[in-house]
């Protein structure tokens, strides 16, 4: 319908502008800092192979030809002809291509890639408490996810110290969520009304997924929101005060 149309059109611009902001400021990171590793969520926007670790189902397209034809030569388990947008930011910032954190004998001291195609930004349990259990494909959420980084700590580093001091020179990026999740009312052929009820808390489990990972790997505390990147490149000179935030 035109309904779906245009938010099919805004989610696609939403989209390309976050990428813009998300590259512009990867690559003014990396004028300033250099990264040591980089550890990614998402969905099979950046899925690197993940779902396809544990052997490759024949109905999977992404699995075969042309998935991977114009960079890697053959399917990665990418959504995509080559390399992804988290491929490009790690190539431009001097590190290797980040494995799927699924791989066998990868090597991680360089980051993970921890998205997988399927994934929602809510829980499993959500959906089944709606009566969507059905209807919703989650291979791995992004607090599943998170575990999964829990997890991974002793193969990259042999302390709490150091985990500390990795992660604070890593870049976390939590990617796209929240497609599969209103997928799964849309799926189901719940009215539209039901599915905008879903945005808050999609929006409140990517924030709290966040928060976790603040915790569980940088313990700092939050800044300011006028001290962020995304807003700071938006003011006009001499807008900051001596802590280079919103005066």
């Amino acid at each position: 319908s035109g309904v779906c149309a245009r938010a099919i059109m805004m989610m696609r611009r939403q989209l390309s502008v976050c990428v813009l902001l998300l590259l512009l400021l990867a690559g003014q990171q990396a004028a300033a800092k250099k990264y040591a590793a980089i550890f990614n969520f998402g969905d099979s926007l950046v899925d690197a192979g993940n779902l396809v670790v544990d052997g490759i189902p024949e109905y999977l397209a992404t699995a075969k030809l042309p998935y991977g034809m114009t960079y890697f030569g053959y399917p990665t388990g990418r959504c995509s002809d080559g390399r992804l947008v988290v491929d490009f930011i790690a190539q431009e910032l001097g590190l290797p291509l980040l494995p799927p954190s699924k791989a066998r004998n990868a090597t991680f001291h360089h980051g993970a890639n921890f998205a997988i195609t399927g994934a929602t930004a809510l829980d499993t349990s959500y959906f089944v408490a709606k009566g969507l259990g059905k209807t919703v494909w989650n291979s791995g959420s992004l607090h599943t996810q998170i575990k999964w980084l829990q997890e991974m700590k002793p193969k990259i580093c042999s302390s709490p110290e150091e985990c500390r001091g990795l992660f604070r020179r890593s870049l976390f990026i939590v990617g796209e969520f929240g497609g599969n999740d209103y997928n799964s009312p849309l799926f189901a052929f719940r009215p539209l009304e039901e599915v905008h009820e879903f945005v808050g808390d999609v929006v409140n489990s990517i924030g709290e997924g966040i928060e976790v990972i603040k915790r569980a790997c940088i313990h700092v505390s939050p800044r300011p929101p006028a001290c962020r990147s995304i807003i700071k490149i938006s003011l006009p000179a001499g807008a900051l005060d001596d802590r280079s935030c919103r005066s």
